[in-house]
């Protein structure tokens, strides 16, 4: 590892620094000329603007203070972690010291954090081969059954690894985890991790330790190893390499040409910034009652364009017509994948239980690109009509698939794989 190598270092997170500093002297030269202001009347709000950016990018130091003060106790930053958590960890390591800290972080890791990463794992064929288990570890973990989902985590980090790399596992000592531009996968992160888990612990022990020592706990050595905070550090080292596995799918293995961005090009992008940001405050939340067409059932060509239940609908109908293309186009993912395995992926997830009809109930406005739309999907089972409520969430995004505002043109409505999540993966009806 480089001896000052940082996160911030990466070619994305540098660039902005590197722009927000540029911004910087050019300040300075425009308010030491005279006549600049008269010529360039308008400057004086967007240098407000940066001086807004200027102090809101101070977050992108967290990760590397994060690493600083956890990595060597079993913790690193990857970039779905919270940044929020990252910060107040950060504080009251500071304030209260690690103890505080690291249970601060196991509680962070809850059954809300652990369902929504569990079924991020869907993004990678890898990882989606592991949910069962991965589930099974969750059950335990929030049982409380520390002694189970150690041992099971541990495992499953070190053959997703081996089959991500197509190389080595996890604790292999000549294991690559490193990516370009990635925090997960950045020197200081899942790198040194692997090289704390995998030390030897040569004598049995009967003290409760807090790193998850892969040798040790494996091998009968650490007697007392099943606490939270183990755990937790467990399940953040299996987020972090779901992150690591996202880069190298994202061709981030090795770096890319660097782009050279004008000023012109970050003026315009300051402008469609202020742009948004108004759409954004003019933006207002529907309400059902007050929408005359809902709930709806029938054609779905009769609801209006470029809405949310539109979109849900049309989902819902390919549905209901085995109509699998479509369904895997219609969906959110955040991985780049080719469009055959799209649908090879949606006919294994939607082809087990397919609804004969269903109807759009209500709608949630939760924000500018967000939408909750509440529909009941009717199944035939046995002779019998079941039916079942979902809620899906549909996110507005733009051309280069970045979440925007419902009223920006040229966008488009894309659902969200686990609103069905009760309903695809159920062994039965």
């Amino acid at each position: 590892m480089s001896k000052d190598s940082k996160i911030a270092d990466n070619p994305t997170t540098k660039e902005i620094i590197e722009q927000i500093n540029a911004f910087d002297s050019f300040d300075a030269l425009y308010r030491l000329i005279p006549f600049s202001r008269k010529l360039f009347p308008k400057l004086d709000s967007v240098f407000s603007d940066l001086s807004r950016l200027k102090e809101q990018a101070s977050i992108l130091l967290i990760p590397d203070r994060f690493n600083e003060l956890f990595s060597q106790h079993g913790w690193i930053a990857y970039e779905s972690m919270n940044l929020d958590v990252m910060k107040s960890a950060i504080d009251l390591h500071e304030s209260e010291g690690l103890i505080s800290a690291e249970e601060y972080l196991a509680d962070s890791y809850d059954k809300e954090m652990l369902k929504w990463g569990i079924l991020r794992f869907i993004g990678n064929n890898d990882f989606r081969k592991r949910i069962r288990l991965a589930e099974l570890a969750q059950e335990d973990y929030l049982s409380g059954r520390y002694h189970a989902c150690v041992p099971l985590l541990l495992s499953l980090l070190d053959g997703l690894v081996n089959d991500v790399s197509k190389h080595v596992g996890f604790f292999a000592k000549n294991v690559d985890l490193t990516a370009w531009d990635c925090i997960a996968a950045h020197e200081t992160g899942l790198q040194t991790l692997a090289s704390i888990l995998t030390k030897g612990r040569n004598k049995t022990n009967e003290d409760s330790i807090s790193i998850p020592y892969r040798n040790g706990i494996l091998h009968g050595r650490e007697l007392a190893f099943d606490n939270k905070v183990v755990a937790a550090k467990c399940w953040a080292a299996l987020f972090a390499a779901k992150d690591w596995a996202g880069a190298l799918d994202n061709g981030k293995k090795e770096p890319k040409p660097k782009e050279k961005v004008s000023w012109k090009q970050i003026f315009t992008q300051i402008s469609e910034t202020n742009r948004i940001k108004k759409a954004i405050e003019e933006w207002q939340p529907r309400n059902t009652e007050n929408i005359p067409y809902l709930p709806f059932q029938g054609e779905v060509a009769n609801l209006p364009k470029n809405t949310p239940e539109l979109a849900v609908a049309a989902f819902l109908d390919h549905w209901c017509n085995k109509r699998f293309g479509p369904i895997a186009e219609a969906l959110l993912y955040f991985t780049d994948t080719p469009k055959g395995k799209k649908a090879g992926m949606a006919r294994q997830d939607f082809g087990k239980h397919i609804p004969a009809s269903f109807k759009i109930l209500g709608i949630d406005d939760q924000s500018a690109a967000v939408t909750h739309v509440i529909a009941e999907l009717y199944f035939e089972v046995d002779g019998q009509t079941i039916s079942k409520e979902v809620s899906v969430r549909a996110i507005y995004q733009d051309l280069e698939n970045n979440p925007s505002v419902r009223s920006m043109p040229g966008g488009h409505w894309r659902i969200v794989q686990n609103s069905f999540s009760d309903v695809i993966y159920a062994p039965s009806l």
